[in-house]
């Protein structure tokens, strides 16, 4: 946002005659007169500005509401789908994109996926100095990947370094205990797996280190199939779920999706206090009091939207209104959410309303597109308008600089027109004091007295 240009101030006159005061007045007055025109455009830029100002702040509740919408709409569309877990110490769950219940039973848990990690057979008393290999040359094996190499200085620390260098998911690292060096090689993912490092250029030579955690898979019974894989986060087997598993366990546990009409509540209470925020924005800009945006386009457009959402009806179902949810409206717009209406809904009518919402593009949820039409950062109406303001401002504030200059090169041509004048002044101001002194002495002369005591 510009900031508007200020105002040319009138130069201070120095004059040397008895008049210099008057043609400092001249001079200010002819500025303050040249000035009008520009302080008309001052006082326009700044309504636009405010203006511009008041935009911003409608377009971010619009943008709020817009999103609230969203929301309610995606909440219809999954229909408020909840997963929980009877024992989430075993096994945790997450509902990411059902749309209908379900129950699940993992009949139990054989294994948790774990990552294989080793250390080597046997303690290195100095692990920048002490050879790791008989001839320098190991032989890493890690799953079906297989790498030979030269350890550079056949010692802990090269061969440490040299492992993390491989870029095939393992780290290593140096355990210093009591009784010497160790090297401690860990795989970075879950699952079994092989993992051991041969002494020699080839799988034949002497394994450097232990073999008791070579990983593990994540085995389990769901409703009577065996499952395997290599992680414990499982996002294929039920749709529209995600579980963890988390403990082994013999017992069953139940993974449920259900409705959780607490989101539906929640998101219908949102609507109201976005609705609301929107609403004050609007009816500021309508009425005897209206600000600035008083008959503009966008407001127009908004409260016609408004309208339609607030009057939204669906002719099937239980639910055919936001009334039947329990979000009310009073006669003067004001939205509030009757919890009690909305607590005494079954299961069945709570569906229903899932239909009447929607999605995010369809049915009541729909609107929240119409509204994103005004709010778009890029292309919606209220930035569309809040551009056309910075031309406007641009173009002002254009016309104040060059009507500025025109009034800094007026000020000065008069300037020096009054400096002319004031020394013409002051020069007539000395020849009528010589010529009274003159007139003077000459009387003096003649008649033995001053002129001003003749006659």
């Amino acid at each position: 946002m510009s900031t508007t240009s200020s105002l040319t101030a009138a130069q201070s006159f120095t004059g040397v005659s008895q008049y210099a005061s008057d043609f400092q007045a001249v001079l200010t007055r002819a500025v303050q007169i040249a000035q009008i025109p520009v302080t008309q455009l001052q006082s326009r830029d700044t309504d636009i500005l405010s203006k511009k100002t008041l935009l911003g702040s409608l377009n971010s509740a619009v943008s709020d509401f817009a999103s609230s919408l969203s929301s309610l709409g995606q909440i219809g569309a999954n229909k408020a789908i909840g997963a929980t877990s009877s024992d989430s110490s075993l096994v945790t769950v997450s509902a990411t994109g059902s749309t209908s219940a379900a129950s699940y039973t993992i009949n139990s848990i054989t294994s948790v996926a774990s990552a294989a990690a080793e250390r080597s057979a046997t303690a290195i008393a100095d692990a920048a100095a002490t050879p790791v290999s008989t001839n320098g040359t190991v032989t890493l094996q890690y799953g079906s990947t297989t790498k030979t190499f030269q350890i550079a200085n056949n010692n802990l620390t090269s061969l440490r370094d040299q492992i993390n260098g491989l870029g095939i998911g393992l780290t290593a690292s140096i355990l210093t205990t009591s009784s010497g060096n160790y090297l401690s090689v860990s795989a970075n993912a879950t699952g079994a797996t092989t993992l051991k490092l041969f002494d020699g250029s080839d799988t034949t030579g002497t394994n450097l280190l232990t073999t008791t955690n070579q990983g593990s898979d994540a085995e389990f019974h769901l409703n009577g199939i065996d499952i395997k894989q290599a992680g414990n986060v499982v996002n294929s087997v039920i749709p529209g779920a995600t579980f963890t598993v988390v403990g082994e366990t013999s017992g069953p546990v139940t993974l449920s999706l259900s409705s959780d009409r607490t989101q539906l509540s929640s998101a219908l209470q949102d609507f109201v206090t976005k609705y609301n925020a929107l609403m004050q924005e609007v009816n500021a800009q309508v009425g005897p009091a209206a600000g600035a945006l008083s008959g503009d386009t966008v407001i127009n457009q908004l409260q016609n939207v408004m309208r339609q959402i607030t009057s939204y009806h669906s002719s099937t179902g239980s639910v055919q209104s936001l009334t039947d949810l329990g979000v009310e409206f009073s006669n003067t717009g004001v939205a509030s959410f009757n919890s009690s209406t909305f607590n005494s809904l079954s299961d069945s009518q709570v569906a229903d309303g899932f239909s009447f919402i929607g999605s995010a593009t369809t049915g009541f949820g729909g609107f929240s597109s119409n509204l994103t039409a005004f709010s778009d950062p890029i292309s919606g109406l209220i930035k569309v308008e809040q551009d056309g303001i910075d031309r406007t401002d641009q173009s002002i504030q254009s016309q104040i600089a060059t009507l500025n200059d025109r009034i800094s090169t007026m000020q000065n041509n008069l300037l020096l027109q009054l400096e002319a004048a004031d020394a013409m002044q002051a020069t007539l101001q000395s020849q009528q004091s010589q010529l009274s002194a003159s007139l003077q002495g000459l009387s003096l002369v003649l008649y033995g007295k001053n002129a001003t005591q003749l006659g």
